[in-house]
């Protein structure tokens, strides 16, 4: 009898070991946290997960290329690091940590199509009060082939060349469109100095209006602009009110539903930096305009808020639509120049302000 229960004792502790061994090794998500950053080109949602031990992580798109799924292998999430966190930032909408069968799976619901070539999923060691980690990083911009410009939240998406979503063509379809670049000619607007080089208003602003003007046509609206190339609109060395008028004359002239100006800010203080929305409440819809174009850059830009604000600017005033000047950024602030003069950023707001003008049609239809 005493053997037998010695055999029951070895059979039981041989069982038990391996359960112990695999919960002493066992992985626990015991924090996450999430932030925009815009320290890198293009910027990007940063996701970090603090970890108790190393993990195996295996990484996924589904066939949108929308929701990004990161699995970690044998490893619990923490109950208090469990949830869904709401991100709104660029690209990224929510963050979700749930356990599921002995793995804790991360889901990332994103803006737009996104190529998983861009997202970079790695590890961090632990590093003095710091744990040991797993980084996911997504940008705001893909340069996969087909998820290269980013989607509108309400309407499909803006895809480069491609025709636009047939939900856009039908908000956009016969609207009459004045896109007004800031300043040109013999007038540069703001001057900014980026590496020595000296970066005019007037360049940055047309660099912007035309990707806008092609998404624009692309989904069916007329689009008419007060210029499109580097010239003033009125002539060379015109007085401010005569070559503002001739601005407001082109958008009346056309009898456009909408006047979007696009300008950069500048300032004193190189530290500040953000949007602004400005209008002037001639029409019933003037700040509606302005709340939907800055709504945009809000959502889908990691830039400061500056706001949406009354102000009697003068192309606001004298067009006959409704009408809305947009301050994109500081010139004089260099991480902005830096954005505003890259290859991606001026297309990049191009499509914001493309996404803030469909909602504001969607909202008045």
């Amino acid at each position: 009898m005493k053997k037998f229960l010695r055999f029951l004792t070895a059979l039981a502790a041989l069982l038990f070991l391996p359960l112990l061994a695999a919960e002493a090794g066992a992985a626990e998500v015991t924090a996450l946290r999430t932030a925009a950053r815009t320290d890198g080109n293009p910027p990007f949602v940063r996701i970090v997960l603090d970890l108790s031990a190393s993990v195996k992580a295996v990484a996924s798109l589904d066939k949108s290329g929308d929701t990004l799924t990161v699995t970690l292998k044998d490893t619990e999430a923490a109950s208090s690091a469990a949830k869904t966190y709401s991100v709104d930032a660029q690209n990224v909408d929510d963050v979700t940590l749930k356990n599921d069968d002995g793995d804790a799976r991360l889901t990332v619901d994103m803006k737009h199509e996104t190529a998983m070539s861009d997202i970079k999923v790695f590890a961090l060691k632990a590093n003095g009060n710091l744990p040991q980690r797993l980084v996911v990083d997504i940008p705001s911009v893909s340069s996969g082939s087909s998820s290269s410009d980013a989607k509108s939240p309400s309407s499909g998406g803006v895809k480069g060349s491609s025709s636009a979503p047939a939900s856009d063509k039908k908000i956009l379809k016969g609207k009459v469109i004045c896109i007004d670049p800031g300043h040109g000619g013999s007038d540069v607007g703001a001057i900014g100095t980026l590496k020595g080089k000296s970066i005019y208003e007037k360049d940055i602003t047309l660099s912007i209006a035309g990707p806008l003007r092609d998404m624009l046509r692309d989904a069916g609206a007329k689009v008419v602009m007060t210029r499109s190339t580097d010239k003033d609109v009125a002539r060379a060395y015109a007085g401010d009110a005569e070559e503002l008028q001739a601005r407001c004359d082109v958008a009346n002239k056309a009898k456009a539903d909408i006047f979007v100006s696009i300008h950069i800010d500048s300032f004193s203080n190189a530290s500040v930096d953000g949007t602004t929305a400005y209008y002037y409440p001639k029409t019933g819809r003037d700040l509606l305009l302005a709340r939907a174009l800055h709504q945009s850059m809000m959502t889908n830009m990691a830039i400061p808020d500056r706001g949406v604000r009354s102000n009697d600017l003068y192309v606001n005033m004298h067009t006959d639509m409704p009408a809305c000047l947009m301050e994109m950024g500081f010139i004089s602030n260099t991480h902005r120049l830096s954005m505003l003069t890259s290859s991606w950023g001026p297309k990049r707001i191009a499509e914001t302000m493309y996404q803030g003008i469909v909602e504001y049609f969607k909202q008045i239809d």
